[in-house]
């Protein structure tokens, strides 16, 4: 049967899945770590798990909660063209030992965010997954199905750490990740499955590369994959509902990191004309949505042009002559078409939340930009509002701390401010300014926060 036609079920969901699934109530103690008796009939397609006679009392929860609730989420449009963790990753994890751990670790991981009592799975699960690619990096020679499979882990892995709390270890594995697709791309004669596997690789690693770049400094070494258009989608102005914009939009966030970490000494000069015309392409931008049974009055375009005016917002704030560090070569923008950024934000999220919350695709990117430059009280009160109600999903372990950043930023620009009166009242005279050196107000507070590697993804 072609992989494209399948619908996987998990037909051994009990009472108190269904509670953890759709009630939002958790399953109580007896009932989670029962054990289940030696005639209970399994699922078909759980009996195909690897692995099978190791299994605990709670995997099945688990797994069931990962395809039901986690693939169902995962991306805006859920079928065998645009949802790659149902219909590729899941099928690899019923036939692999590490990615059986790994997506148990990512389901437990999710669920401990309602109820801590399932952290331990998750420990236990993410050791396993980490052991068996350890394991494998061990090999001498590696086949079409291990490099496969290795990727697959190392996605999972990095997914893990940004899914608890953005443990800085997650950009590690995806300079893994990088290391192990150029070793991928060196194979010819790769299977359909196979290249459908390394597409959607390839628009993972960008995706959370070019969004990375935006938050910290990134080595160049570290830089050396292109951002091309997947090609599966037709057109690179149409949305992936798996990123939640389109790929000519990533190529222009991509171009805007450019900007923000030029050297001020390197040989290709920055010319007005560069940055302009950049800013019109953002504005002129048109993303369009995926397939045609899509209400464009949903979720998918709100999200779509939430980011769009993110990148806006970017490019303003790295040519903005208040940010730190700022390349002296970069023409200003108009400050007020910043702060309308920041307004028209704020704005379409309050109006789409509802819909937005549903899926896994949040506009988190764009809220934490809005958040780190806004200036105004009521937008301040907006922000801490929405983030506030992402954070009570109870599903996203990366939204507390980019609320604590964006936290972080005011505390700096309040005392800033306040510095800066003392200083003109002859105060304070050699004091340093509390943003010195930092490229972007957000990457200064991550540093004083231990060196975070805030994941906006």
């Amino acid at each position: 049967m072609d992989s494209s036609s399948r619908h996987w079920m998990f037909l051994n969901t009990t009472i108190g899945d269904l509670e953890v699934h759709f009630d939002g109530t958790i399953p109580k103690a007896s009932r989670l770590h029962r054990t289940f008796p030696d005639s209970r009939p399994l699922s078909p397609w759980l009996s195909t798990i690897p692995n099978g006679g190791r299994r605990s009392e709670c995997d099945p929860v688990l797994m069931s909660y990962f395809e039901n609730i986690i693939c169902s989420s995962s991306t805006l449009v859920d079928n065998a063209h645009y949802n790659p963790y149902r219909y590729l990753i899941l099928p690899m994890a019923l036939e692999t030992e590490g990615l059986y751990h790994a997506t148990l670790a990512i389901a437990a991981n999710t669920m401990r965010l309602s109820d801590p009592r399932y952290q331990l799975p998750a420990l236990e699960h993410h050791h396993c997954a980490l052991s068996h690619l350890r394991g494998l990096l061990t090999h001498d020679t590696w086949g079409e199905k291990e490099l496969d499979e290795m990727l697959g882990l190392v996605l999972m892995l990095c997914w893990f750490d940004i899914s608890d709390n953005s443990r800085p270890s997650w950009f590690t594995h995806l300079n893994g990740f990088q290391d192990l697709i150029h070793t991928r791309q060196q194979r010819p004669g790769r299977s359909i499955h196979s290249q459908e596997l390394s597409s959607f690789f390839n628009r993972y690693f960008a995706f959370h590369l070019v969004l990375a770049r935006t938050a910290f400094r990134v080595k160049p070494t570290t830089c050396q994959i292109s951002i091309l258009p997947d090609s599966s989608i037709e057109s690179p102005d149409i949305i992936d509902p798996y990123m939640g914009f389109s790929h000519s939009l990533l190529l222009l966030i991509n171009q805007v990191t450019e900007l923000a970490w030029v050297r001020e000494d390197a040989n290709d000069k920055i010319t007005l004309s560069t940055v302009y015309q950049l800013k019109q392409d953002l504005e002129n931008l048109q993303q369009r949505l995926p397939t045609e049974q899509i209400d464009p009055d949903t979720e998918c375009a709100a999200i779509a042009e939430a980011n769009r005016l993110g990148a806006l917002l970017l490019l303003h704030e790295t040519c903005s002559p208040t940010a730190s560090n700022r390349n002296s070569c970069l023409p200003s923008l108009n400050l007020e078409e910043r702060g309308d950024c920041v307004e028209q934000i704020l704005s379409l999220i309050l109006a789409k939340k509802a819909n937005m919350m549903r899926t896994a695709v949040l506009p988190l990117w764009p809220l934490f930009l809005a958040g780190c430059c806004a200036r105004e009280e009521d937008q301040r009160v907006i922000v801490l509002q929405l983030f506030e109600e992402l954070s009570g999903i109870r599903r996203f372990g990366n939204i507390a701390p980019a609320m604590e950043v964006v936290e972080m930023v005011w505390r700096q620009r309040d005392l800033s401010v306040q510095d800066e009166r003392k200083r003109q009242r002859g105060e304070n005279q050699s004091k340093k300014d509390p943003l010195q050196g930092a490229r972007f107000s957000w990457e200064h507070a991550m540093v004083m926060l231990g060196d975070w590697k805030l994941s906006l993804t």
